[in-house]
């Protein structure tokens, strides 16, 4: 079977897992809050603002817009759908690092056996 027919055969099955197909409905939850979604964009530019103003030296600027992202942050962490959203998020990093690392190990044995 080509590579490509591998790779989509491997991508549909990963995208059928239960806990996959479960953070891609937490996902879409949260990108449809609004309120956290403008949290978030607050969070960040204030973030952004933040470096800047340390980069110009303006530390009063600097120490005022970093607690106010830092304030957001930790109303954002407290809500319970962003809670589950990182707790779902996580076990779907940790399957991708898991195939990656079979499929780089995998490789590296066929290189060093010159196999095909």
């Amino acid at each position: 079977m080509p590579y490509d027919e591998k790779v989509a055969q491997l991508a549909k099955a990963v995208s059928e897992l239960d806990y996959v197909q479960d953070f891609r409905k937490t996902e879409a939850k949260l990108r449809a809050n609004t309120e956290l979604f403008s949290l978030q964009n607050e969070m960040k530019q204030l973030q952004k603002d933040a470096v800047l103003y340390k980069k110009i030296g303006k530390m009063q600027a600097f120490k005022e817009t970093s607690q106010a992202a830092q304030k957001i942050e930790k109303k954002l962490k407290k809500d319970p759908l962003v809670e589950q959203y990182f707790i779902e998020l996580k076990d779907v990093n940790d399957l991708v690092q898991y195939v990656t690392h079979e499929i780089e190990q995998k490789v590296n044995h066929l290189l060093e056996n010159d196999e095909k």
